[in-house]
């Protein structure tokens, strides 16, 4: 689901603060301020409570889920939130979908204190304190997963100002104004950010979703830590304290030996579960950065910060972590979703133009298995795309992310959905191991794989020569290799280790058409063999 920053929102119990608080964010941003209840209030000409002794608290819903849709379509406005507005699904859809979230909290008993000020809350009336604290405590455990779905949380307690709160809501919210997607998957719900120059906030953004800046390790790779200084030190200044950790750079070293360096470092630095990897690199180091943290005290918080185009587009997102074995790719690693994905879209300005090449293979695949129209898209605007325009990158990382965000919210664990993902990967992954992965990089070698899947499909009556002949076109358009001289018997050798087999059996993606794939499941060997021709090095 994409959102739009238009508004900022405040949800939490009644007597939290959201009208106080909101009211003096509005006037520091220079915005206008609503509250729901006070809306309501003026638009019907009755109180909040008479409203509900007359009609009933359904009634209420109602007008309250118009007053908020309403007030969505406006821009540049904080609007408070009632007390229990989140727990009707349709509303919190609406604030997800046009603003920041913020969640304002406090303890019971300051809660308990502030409504007992006034008699006018019809929830609460005619209670005494203890059972205004009981009653709160309930409705709270009740409402927690609503809460739960704010961006983040701020304490209203009684020790800070409201120009305190302001200042610490403004400093939250700044990363949070950039375009963002949710993945929802049924082991995590996390944002992806996409925007410019939000480097800085990182630590800001850290803070506010609860990991805190000072236990914290930047993990990336000497070729990173070079090529992006600059970023890397706005990074680091973000959050104070933060130590970094940097791998040799290479697939070829994405093993258990060097991922026993970060754990070492880890453990001599005696980092506990409360120590957030943040991953600021491609798809080497954050698969290993990944795998650490799902496996160091067997789980700790993670962050990932791509700076190639792959790794925006692909690997940050889906939580497939893992290092390679001599026998395989990627075959020992895990399922472990990171707590966001922060992508910031300047530094692809120093990107190499290979590693460019390499992300655009998998914006190729995207189109080629769930978007004939974003095929399209690519095919028109070629030329722009290879020239990285700022507002076509946008563009095609917003609409990449979103597929894999549907993909693994509908299958996280690669029983199903998911397998689309690898196509071109089968045929790609054997190519990377019989050049020791050393000729060509992922992403290059994943467009030769759907070269080799794109004849397969053809000559086995699976798609068109006229989709096959279109892939080419565009994969030839973006300046991909077209030849690989293959050993066939070797090929089929290498792709027999393989994470998609099932019972034994090997298993390939190849496409119906443009925007849709299919699993195949023991294909005819011969077919196989003879898709390698296509690359003309038999």
């Amino acid at each position: 689901m994409l959102r739009l920053s238009r508004n900022i929102y405040f949800t939490g119990f009644m007597g939290a603060g959201k009208s106080r608080v909101g009211e003096a964010t509005a006037k520091s941003l220079g915005w206008r301020f609503v509250d729901t209840d006070r809306f309501i209030e003026e638009r019907e000409g009755r109180t909040i409570p008479e409203i509900f002794a007359q009609q009933g608290e359904a009634e209420f819903r109602r007008m309250e889920r118009e007053a908020i849709d309403e007030l969505s379509k406006l821009s540049y406005h904080v609007i408070a939130l009632g007390g229990g507005a989140l727990t009707q699904p349709s509303v919190a859809e609406t604030v997800k979908r046009t603003g920041v979230l913020v969640r304002l909290n406090a303890s019971v008993d300051v809660l308990s204190e502030r409504i007992g000020r006034k008699d006018n809350r019809p929830l609460m009336a005619g209670l005494d304190d203890e059972q205004r604290k009981a009653k709160i405590r309930k409705m709270l455990a009740e409402r927690e997963k609503f809460y739960a779905l704010a961006d983040f949380a701020v304490e209203s307690s009684e020790e800070l100002t409201v120009d305190d709160l302001v200042s610490k809501i403004r400093e939250y919210a700044a990363p949070w104004e950039h375009k963002r997607l949710e993945v929802e998957t049924p082991s995590a719900r996390y944002p992806i950010l996409i925007g410019d120059n939000f480097l800085s906030s990182t630590g800001a953004f850290l803070e506010s979703v609860g990991l805190g800046r000072n236990d914290t390790f930047v993990v990336t790779d000497e070729n990173i830590a070079r090529a992006q200084a600059h970023n890397l030190r706005k990074l680091a200044a973000s959050i104070p304290n933060s130590k970094l950790y940097k791998f040799v750079p290479g697939e070829q070293r994405k093993n258990l030996e060097s991922l026993n360096g970060l754990w070492t470092r880890l453990l001599s630095e005696g980092c506990t579960r409360k120590t957030t990897l943040v991953q600021f690199s491609g798809g080497v180091v954050g698969d290993m950065a990944g795998f650490c943290a799902a496996t160091y005290q067997r789980g700790i918080p993670f962050v990932q910060v791509p700076t190639t185009l792959l790794a925006m587009v692909d690997s940050s997102v889906g939580g497939k972590v893992a290092i390679n074995h001599p026998l395989g790719k990627n075959m020992i690693g895990a399922f472990y979703q990171p707590k966001a994905v922060l992508i910031n879209l300047e530094v692809l300005h120093t990107l190499p133009p290979q590693e460019y090449l390499a992300g655009l293979a998998e914006v190729v695949k995207y189109g080629v298995i769930r978007d004939e129209e974003f095929f399209s898209f690519l095919e028109s605007n070629a030329k722009e795309i290879l020239n990285r325009s700022d507002a076509l990158l946008a563009q095609i990382v917003e609409r990449c992310c979103a597929i894999k965000a549907e993909v693994v919210g509908k299958d996280e664990k690669e029983q199903g959905l998911r397998a689309i993902l690898n196509y071109g990967h089968t045929f790609g992954h054997a190519i990377e191991k019989l050049t020791d992965y050393k000729t060509f990089s992922h992403g290059i070698a994943v467009a030769l794989g759907m070269r080799v899947a794109g004849r397969m499909a053809t000559e086995t009556g699976l798609w068109s020569a006229d989709d096959e002949k279109r892939q080419t076109a565009l994969l030839d358009a973006f300046g991909f290799p077209d030849r690989f001289r293959v050993d066939v018997d070797a090929a089929w050798a290498a792709m027999g280790v393989d994470k998609k087999a099932e019972n034994g059996r090997r298993v390939f993606v190849l496409p119906e058409r443009i925007g849709a794939v299919r699993k195949v499941v023991a294909p005819d060997r011969a077919a196989v063999d003879s898709a390698w021709a296509v690359l003309g090095g038999r």
